[in-house]
C-alpha cells in the first residue's frame, strides 16, 4: 500500500485521471446517454467512453509502474502499448463478450486520448523539471 501511495504522491495527475475518467464514464452511463438523441445520442453511445478509456488504463498502468521505478511517458512506447490493448478490446472482445462488436472508429478514439495523456504527462513533467531546476537556483 504504501508503494501505491508513493507511486500517487510523485505523479498526482494518474489518480486524478482515473477519477475523472471513472466519474465521466457513470455520468455518460447514467444520465447522458438517457438524455440526448441523434448524432449526439450516437457520439455519447459509440465513442465517448472510448476516447476516456486510455486515460484511465495508461494512468493505472503508470500508477503500477512507479511502484519499481519505471514509468511510461514517451509517445512511442505509450501508442503501441494502447493500441495494442485496444486491438484486444476490438478484436477478441467480440469472441468473449457476447453482444460485443468490433469498430474500427473505436481505435481512433484510443489513438487520440493516448496522445492526450502524453500531452497532459508532458506539461506535469515539464512544470515539475521547472519547479526543480528553480529551486536549485536557491541553493
Amino acid at each position: 500500500m504504501e508503494k501505491i501511495l508513493n507511486s500517487i504522491k510523485k505523479r498526482p495527475l494518474n489518480i486524478i485521471l482515473m477519477f475523472v475518467s471513472v466519474s465521466l464514464y457513470f455520468i455518460n452511463n447514467l444520465i447522458i446517454k438517457k438524455n440526448t438523441d441523434g448524432p449526439i445520442y450516437i457520439f455519447f453511445v459509440s465513442y465517448f467512453n472510448d476516447l476516456l478509456c486510455p486515460y484511465f488504463f495508461l494512468s493505472y498502468a503508470n500508477l503500477l509502474l512507479i511502484t519499481s521505478q519505471k514509468e511510461m511517458t514517451e509517445l512511442k512506447i505509450l501508442l503501441p502499448v494502447c493500441m495494442a490493448a485496444g486491438c484486444v478490446w476490438e478484436f477478441l472482445a467480440p469472441y468473449m463478450k457476447k453482444g460485443s462488436v468490433t469498430d474500427v472508429g473505436d481505435l481512433v478514439c484510443y489513438f487520440v486520448s493516448t496522445i492526450g495523456y502524453w500531452a497532459l504527462l508532458q506539461k506535469v513533467i515539464a512544470k515539475e523539471k521547472d519547479r526543480h531546476d528553480r529551486s536549485k537556483e536557491y541553493l
